[in-house]
């Protein structure tokens, strides 16, 4: 396992470490670092991301804003890849299947998609509005297009049952993916390329929320929990049981119906919903919920910190006990607001361990969380001539954690924190946040004198 002494060889060791390594993983989150990287090849917004087999980022599709001779949204067909060594973005790939560079791009322009990097490599797009006009992003679609990097090709795939834009992918552990949105779902079979037939769902719902969650039914049992959305209700839950074809409407309800909001799944197996916009009064909601989905059952969690105001569309990503979520939007009495806002869950204390801010605002963009544990937040939203416009920035996102046994914050681990150390262990009670995740050295959530081997540890190590 690495070990760092100090507070900036920790980012790195964290780094490289995350998202498969748990000592990071475990460690405390106390603060971000946001870096700038290089531009995106197009400025755009409602588009989507995913990392291929070769750490390459994917970006595709979106929206664009058309000034001259006349505003206007406009749909795109752009690919843009993203190279994590050299931090740049560029149009053109290289087949890993050998050849020369190619400039792939979609054959339908589109936003509001799905985008899913499946286990074999290849990547499949779905639906998505298209033929974008004015300030309508245009009509659904249900057509299918599956980028192949062994050669670099984009090519059509089978179309859906039905059109769908807003919806949501849901890839499974055996490789199938769960497509959800309308009023159905459907199952994709990457081994014969082709589509299950079209399941009901219990309420049509857009915007919502989709959730693999553990085998809790049993071995490879895995279930898609659809949360909220818009449509026939807004508040509810239901579970689709993909190997059955069926939906189960869930007992537990949200306490108002929301659209554009967030969920992730936490270590330990439940179910963080974070936010959305109100589908009574259009305002954005700071409301945050615990779900247990083998008990069906739901508890208020504390809310986001620092936004009164509410969040929705914003991005969330999933770091086993911790959740972070970044930028989206705030809207109150019609009037929105793109954030640069960020923050962190930590489930070991059901409270949100640090909020702060980006680099820059992001709305309506994309994420994805890169081979080294960095985290790249791609495009979006920003304000522009009293609207909100398409931008191309790139920042990434690396948690700073809580160096072990650094007991007061000084960055480093000496005989100065050894005091502090020796307090904890004899009053854990009187112990901060911050001190009882610096002293508990086994990381196993508990103070105790199975830390104090650790604490040693960091304290010798050259």
């Amino acid at each position: 396992m690495m070990r760092s002494r100090v507070f900036g060889s920790c980012l790195v060791a964290c780094a490289m470490l995350l998202p498969g390594g748990t000592a990071c993983v475990q460690a405390c989150i106390e603060g971000a670092l946001f870096t700038n990287v290089g531009n995106d090849t197009q400025d755009r917004y409602f588009h989507r991301a995913s990392v291929l087999s070769n750490g390459f980022v994917m970006v595709s599709g979106g929206l664009r804003l058309q000034v001259f001779p006349s505003p206007s949204l406009i749909s795109l067909t752009n690919i843009s890849f993203f190279n994590p060594s050299t931090n740049t973005f560029s149009a053109s790939f290289t087949p890993l299947g050998g050849g020369g560079p190619v400039s792939p791009v979609l054959a339908t322009a589109r936003s509001s998609h799905t985008q899913t990097t499946l286990l074999d490599g290849r990547v499949l797009i779905t639906g998505g509005n298209v033929n974008a006009v004015g300030t309508n992003p245009g009509p659904p679609t249900a057509s299918v297009e599956i980028f192949n990097p062994q050669t670099g090709l984009v090519a059509a795939g089978p179309p859906m049952s039905v059109a769908r834009s807003d919806h949501r992918a849901s890839l499974l552990p055996d490789g199938r993916v769960v497509v959800s949105g309308m009023t159905t779902w459907q199952i994709f079979d990457p081994n014969t390329t082709t589509w299950s037939a079209n399941f009901p769902m219990e309420e049509g719902r857009i915007a919502h929320a989709a959730i693999v969650l553990v085998d809790f039914a049993g071995p490879g049992q895995h279930r898609v929990l659809l949360i909220a959305g818009a449509g026939s209700a807004p508040d509810s839950l239901e579970l689709l049981n993909p190997d059955a074809g069926t939906s189960t409407p869930m007992l537990s309800m949200l306490d108002e119906g929301v659209d554009d909001l967030a969920a992730g799944l936490l270590d330990d197996g439940r179910v963080l919903i974070v936010g959305g916009q109100s589908m009574i009064t259009g305002n954005t909601l700071n409301t945050t919920y615990l779900y247990d989905p083998q008990s069906d059952t739901i508890a208020p969690g504390p809310v986001v910190p620092n936004r009164a105001g509410g969040i929705a569309d914003h991005q969330l990503v999933e770091r086993g006990r911790f959740i972070a979520i970044f930028g989206g939007e705030q809207e109150q009495a019609g009037a929105d607001i793109e954030l640069n806002y960020a923050a962190v869950f930590d489930r070991a204390t059901e409270s949100w361990t640090w909020n702060g801010v980006m680099n820059h605002v992001h709305d309506d963009f994309a994420s994805a969380t890169l081979a080294d544990g960095r985290v790249l937040l791609i495009d979006g939203g920003v304000p522009f001539l009293g609207v909100e416009g398409p931008s191309r920035t790139v920042e990434t996102y690396v948690p700073v954690m809580v160096p072990k046994g650094d007991m007061n914050a000084n960055q480093i681990v000496d005989l100065s924190d050894l005091f502090g150390f020796v307090s904890v262990m004899l009053d854990p009670g009187t112990a901060t946040a911050r001190e009882a995740c610096a002293a508990d050295g086994n990381e196993d959530e508990s103070l105790d004198g199975r830390d104090v081997m650790p604490f040693i540890d960091a304290l010798v190590a050259p």
